[in-house]
């Protein structure tokens, strides 16, 4: 798919978002404005966490049966972890409209995977938890964000294409989604002072420590 003038202008958004999220020299207010419009929306929407966290949890139980429902469930997880539980409330903080964050979430990530947040996402994590991204490599020993480009790609291919990922690509996709949820998330969550709970219907919520 080739780089057009919307993909232009989303990267322009994201780089924007970003500068004025994080300037190089910012006051400490700023960060402490975009932590507390995080904290904001979980406590709004506690079951944010749910969906990626069962898509998780039944890759899980699929590594046995089908690597491909297993790999697809495990890259879907990843996209929702990312998407929804870490730029989404970031997202809405700046536009103050749930929907429309929505809506730019979905309809520019696509293609271009997450190369255009990659900015964004590594100074959020930086600044919400002091976790370096550009640090945490996976089980290929390289970049997490490159490695989930990467397991998006399989993923595609085993959609449109039947394919039949390797033990290595399988292996990659689950060990891209555990380092997500238990190396970026999880550390993101708990430095708000928020957790992962189980609520009284089985499913997962986001909640105050």
């Amino acid at each position: 798919m080739s780089y057009d003038e919307y993909d232009y202008a989303m990267d322009m958004f994201y780089e924007r978002m970003s500068e004025e999220l994080y300037p190089e020299h910012k006051e400490h207010a700023i960060d402490e404005f975009v932590q507390e419009t995080m904290v904001s929306y979980y406590l709004r929407n506690p079951t944010i966490i749910n969906a990626p966290f069962e898509c998780y949890h039944h890759a899980n139980s699929l590594m046995n049966t089908s690597k491909r429902c297993a790999h697809i469930m495990y890259t879907t997880s990843i996209e929702l972890f990312l998407k929804s539980v870490l730029l989404k409330p970031v997202l809405y903080g700046m536009i103050h409209n749930e929907n429309v964050a929505q809506l730019i979430v979905d309809s520019s990530t696509g293609q271009a995977g997450f190369n255009r947040y990659k900015k964004l996402l590594s100074t959020l994590c930086m600044n919400a938890a002091e976790i370096d991204l550009n640090s945490i490599v996976g089980m290929n020993n390289k970049p997490i964000l490159q490695e989930v480009d990467e397991v998006q790609s399989v993923r595609n291919k085993i959609v449109h294409q039947g394919y039949d990922p390797t033990i290595d690509e399988f292996g990659t996709a689950k060990n891209i989604a555990t380092l997500i949820l238990g190396v970026v998330v999880e550390p993101v969550l708990n430095n708000m002072n928020l957790i992962i709970s189980g609520d009284d219907e089985g499913g997962f919520t986001v909640a105050k420590a």
